[in-house]
């Protein structure tokens, strides 16, 4: 990582002090040439009346020149990382990446060496979120689409569209599985403690009433998870307990379904099967208790 300026600035005045052909430079006629300079004393200096050393300031255009350098260098590592993670085949990443380049609708052809689309039309890449994972021996692609801001399965025909672009794209002898479906349910039984002076008995806010807080705060807690990550429930009710209006959240229970499976307990964490979630607010519990004084005891 790029060292700061000061650091490059005041490691050049040791290299100086140390060597003894640089002595006659000296911060001033008061002291000898093996006293070092830093960059604090430096900026001093420069506002002041006083006349500055030339030596000084070109030490300063060499850290700044060396700071430039430095800085470059880690953009372009990472640059290379990023390009090493993504495009080299057989990582999980890359087929994660590769997911997001399929163009519904468009034909691959062939050119000699590999199958490629002709026709470049990010407008048709419908795959919006993936996630790779190996089981089994097998590579697992989680895949979704979005809808107006909402995460969704690919249809039936964009599924095997999907699937056929990777029998053409992938090595040989890799097995894949796609998993594209709708998302995992989660039911939960809350109780939140709410102040009435900033929420209505809807749970929205008095001043305006055209946001809830405490429902924006789930959305935007499911919205934001990573895509095939782990929902941790002490993260959820950290978001609740963040919303506007809300003085207390405490979790009785919490329950997860997969599309197509039932419900089961949730103890601290889950990860999904589609690689997403939602809250069931029909088949949820949500108790709301008014603030209330608690008298304090010494």
């Amino acid at each position: 990582m790029a060292r700061t300026i000061k650091d490059i600035y005041n490691a050049l005045n040791v290299s100086k002090a140390s060597m003894q052909e640089l002595h006659d430079y000296v911060l001033s006629t008061d002291y000898p040439g093996t006293i070092q300079d830093t960059a604090e004393t430096l900026a001093i200096d420069v506002k002041s009346n006083s006349k500055v050393a030339v030596w000084r300031l070109w030490l300063w255009i060499m850290a700044v020149a060396s700071w430039t350098i430095e800085n470059l260098f880690d953009t372009h590592k990472s640059e290379i990382t990023g390009i090493l993670s993504t495009q080299r085949p057989h990582t999980l990443r890359w087929y994660s990446e590769q997911s997001k380049l399929f163009q519904y609708g468009y034909p691959m052809v062939w050119t000699g060496t590999q199958y490629q689309y002709e026709t470049d039309d990010p407008e048709s890449r419908i795959v919006k979120y993936a996630a790779a994972s190996e089981q089994n021996g097998k590579v697992i692609l989680k895949v979704a689409k979005e809808t107006s801001g909402v995460k969704g399965p690919l249809s039936a025909i964009q599924k095997s569209t999907f699937e056929e672009f990777w029998s053409k794209w992938k090595d040989a002898g890799v097995k894949m599985e796609v998993v594209s479906q709708a998302a995992d349910v989660l039911k939960v039984s809350i109780t939140i403690i709410r102040d009435r002076l900033v929420l209505n008995a809807s749970n929205k806010l008095l001043r305006d009433n055209t946001i809830n807080p405490i429902t924006t705060a789930i959305a935007n807690f499911g919205s934001n998870l990573e895509f095939d990550g782990i929902l941790r429930l002490s993260k959820l009710v950290d978001a609740i307990q963040a919303a506007e209006g809300v003085i207390d959240v405490k979790l009785a229970g919490a329950w997860h379904k997969p599309a197509g499976g039932s419900y089961t307990a949730v103890d601290l964490f889950v990860e999904s099967v589609a690689g997403y979630f939602t809250v069931n607010y029909s088949d949820s519990t949500f108790v709301y208790i008014d603030n209330i004084n608690v008298p304090v005891i010494d």
